[in-house]
This record gives structure tokens, C-alpha cells and sequence, in this order.
């Protein structure tokens, strides 16, 4: 592992650092927020197409990139850090981690392309902890199958399931008669009803799907191994996005310390203020070498994946919420104010914390995978 970007990685930090900042700022994100959009579909037309993010992590066979895990947690980190609203963590990490998990390769060949270019939108419906990921009886609710070969139907509900009111094509994790598959449900299909949540975040959209006998195709593949594969995906995806996001505060946060004045002088010349400085630095230096770390054992060693992706999670989210916190109180009365950005971030660190699974479920997945 290397804290170093290559140069690769660092051409791709800079396009995506300076498509956020010209095509996606957070003045052009509260708009959206304004205006009820979940995001911005030409913004997420060029993340996709013109910067080929949606296709980091697909293999070239199926029409991606194959770039790599390192590679799209570097994109991750600059979306994270302009807190950018796009399909791309439930349509090109976790969906299409799980399609690469399973073993259907008429699914592969009919959905991934399309997720790869962005045109196809995809989500993985699941919503609880580590543990029930979209299993029977997870907090978010469960779904029953009926049925057999090209008869099968889909009973129940599941929330919160990230960009499920958009989506164009659904994978749901399904009980059966025997055993829990994934099953492909598209987004038309008779009886599926998906209702947009207003949720905590903003930035980041989700939706109660209901299922009323809803026709379905199971997923050739193990379930369970393609959950617990998608459930490492995602504490990669969140930690490098909230890496990205504890950065712009500390930034954001540094720059005000040195124009705000106090008593004759900035208030960054004061101990308190510069302890709380450095301990969101020191927190960020860890949680950056996390991300790396993790992101390096999925490219060169996957079976030491589980554990290290977890490991970055808890490294990350609660101090980016400590940090996004930190941001209001520095900035003073300002930082309270609707019209301040530090209020975004907060509310991002804040639904974060326990998306697909909080600090708890992490650390007990952790002991898990090493036997504790």
C-alpha cells in the first residue's frame, strides 16, 4: 500500500476535481436540493460517459474499464468531498459488485455494459446492517419469493434502498422456499410501487420500495456471498466518499480560522481552535491511509478485503462526523445558518454514520471475519 497516488490515479483526481468544481458545485447542488431532484441526470450523463466513473471497477470483457477499486476510490474521495449526488455508489459499486459476485453470466452480459456507460441505472436493494443486508427480518424490512422458473413473484417491502425511486432495474435479495436469492425486478414491472423518503442527507437519495407480486427473475449465484461482497463494497465507497468530505471540512474550516478575527487577532492563533484543527487532521491522515489500504487489498488481495474495508469504515465515519460537527462550531453563529455549506456536510456525516450499517455492525463484522 502506497499513500502515494500513481499518475494515473492522480490525473483522474485532478478531471474529477475540476469537473466538481466547474460542473457540480454545492451553489449548483442546493438548487437541486431546492428543487426536490435527486440529482442533476447531465451532470451524471458526463461522470458517466465523459469521465467514465460508472465503469472503474467493470471488467473490460463486459464493456468497463477495469481500472480498478484504487481507482474508483480515488473518484469516490473528490464526489465525497463536493458532496455530488449520482447514482454511482448504488448503481456502479454495489449492483454491479453483486452481478460480479454471482454467477449469471447472461445477467453480466445484459446489465453490466449498460451500467458501465451510465445509460442503465441499477440498484441493490438492501438496507440493514452487515449482518441483513436486504435478509429476512433486517430493520428495513423483508421480501418473500413465490413461485418457480419463469413464474416467480415478489412479495413485500424494503427501505431505505439508495436511489430505488430511480433506478431503472432493481436486484432484491429474496427469501424462498429453501433459501435467500437475488432476484432482477425492472423498474416498470406490474405491482412495484417505490415511494421517494425524505431523508436527513440531502445529497443523498432514497425510497421505500413495496412489492406486490412482482415478477422476477432469480439470479443464478451464492446470495449470501454476493451480500457479504456487496456490504465490503460499500464501506469502501462510504469511507472514500466521507474521506473526501472530512477533507473539504478541514479546508473549509482552516481557511475560516485564518480570516476570522477575534480580540485582535485570527481566531486559528487560539489553542482550542488549533487542537480541534489537528485532531481533524490527524483524523483524516488515518482514515486517508485506511482507504488506501483498503482499496489496495481489493486490487491485490480480496481475501484480506473484508476486514480492511471495514477497518477504513470505522476509521472514517465517526470522525468525519466529529469533524463535520467540529465545522459548525468553529465557524461560530454562521455555521448554524441555512445559508453556510457546513450544515450539508453535517447532515452527509450524519446519515452516513449508519448507512448500510454503523460503527457497530462494522466492528462486529470485523470480529467476525477475523474470528474473534
Amino acid at each position: 500500500m502506497s499513500l502515494v497516488l500513481t499518475a494515473e490515479e492522480q490525473s483522474l483526481r485532478d478531471s474529477v476535481r475540476r469537473f466538481v468544481a466547474e460542473r457540480s458545485p454545492l451553489s449548483a447542488i442546493r438548487e437541486l436540493i431546492a428543487a426536490g431532484e435527486p440529482y442533476d441526470p447531465g451532470v451524471w450523463k458526463q461522470l458517466a460517459g465523459q469521465l467514465g466513473l460508472a465503469s472503474l471497477i467493470i471488467p473490460e470483457e463486459y464493456g468497463g474499464a477495469g481500472a480498478g477499486h484504487s481507482a474508483m476510490s480515488v473518484a469516490l474521495t473528490e464526489l465525497g468531498a463536493g458532496l455530488v449526488p449520482s447514482p454511482l455508489l448504488a448503481s456502479a459499486v454495489l449492483a454491479a459488485g453483486a452481478l460480479l459476485h454471482l454467477d449469471d453470466e447472461a445477467a453480466r452480459d445484459e446489465l453490466l455494459p449498460g451500467i458501465a456507460g451510465g445509460e442503465l441505472i441499477a440498484t441493490l436493494a438492501i438496507t440493514g446492517g452487515p449482518r441483513g443486508l436486504g435478509e429476512p427480518g433486517a430493520s428495513g424490512g423483508h421480501v418473500t419469493a413465490t413461485g418457480t422458473g419463469d413464474a416467480v413473484t415478489l412479495t413485500g417491502g424494503l427501505a431505505p434502498v439508495l436511489i430505488g425511486a430511480q433506478a431503472d432495474v432493481l436486484l432484491v435479495p429474496a427469501a424462498g422456499a429453501e433459501t435467500v436469492a437475488i432476484y432482477l425486478v425492472d423498474g416498470a414491472a406490474d405491482g412495484l410501487s417505490r415511494d421517494p423518503l425524505t431523508t436527513v442527507d440531502h445529497t443523498r437519495a432514497a425510497a421505500r420500495i413495496r412489492l406486490d407480486q412482482v415478477p422476477a427473475r432469480k439470479l443464478a449465484g451464492d446470495a449470501g456471498r454476493a451480500l457479504a461482497a456487496a456490504a465490503d463494497l460499500a464501506n469502501l465507497a462510504l469511507a472514500a466518499e466521507q474521506n473526501g468530505a472530512m477533507a473539504a471540512c478541514l479546508a473549509m474550516t482552516s481557511e475560516y480560522a485564518k480570516l476570522r478575527v477575534a480580540f485582535g487577532q485570527p481566531i486559528g492563533a487560539f489553542q482550542g481552535v488549533k487542537h480541534r484543527l489537528a485532531d481533524m487532521e490527524t483524523a483524516w491522515e488515518l482514515s486517508h491511509a485506511a482507504v488506501r489500504e483498503a482499496a489496495t487489498v481489493a486490487d491485490q488481495h480480496p481475501d484480506r478485503f473484508s476486514a480492511a474495508a471495514s477497518v477504513a469504515r470505522v476509521l472514517t465515519s465517526v470522525p468525519y462526523f466529529t469533524a463535520a460537527a467540529d465545522t459548525i462550531q468553529l465557524h461560530g453563529g454562521i455555521g448554524y445558518t441555512w445559508e453556510h455549506d457546513a450544515h450539508l456536510f453535517y447532515k452527509n456525516a450524519l446519515s452516513g454514520k449508519v448507512l448500510l450499517g454503523g460503527p457497530g455492525d462494522q466492528l462486529d463484522r470485523l470480529a467476525t471475519t477475523l474470528g474473534i
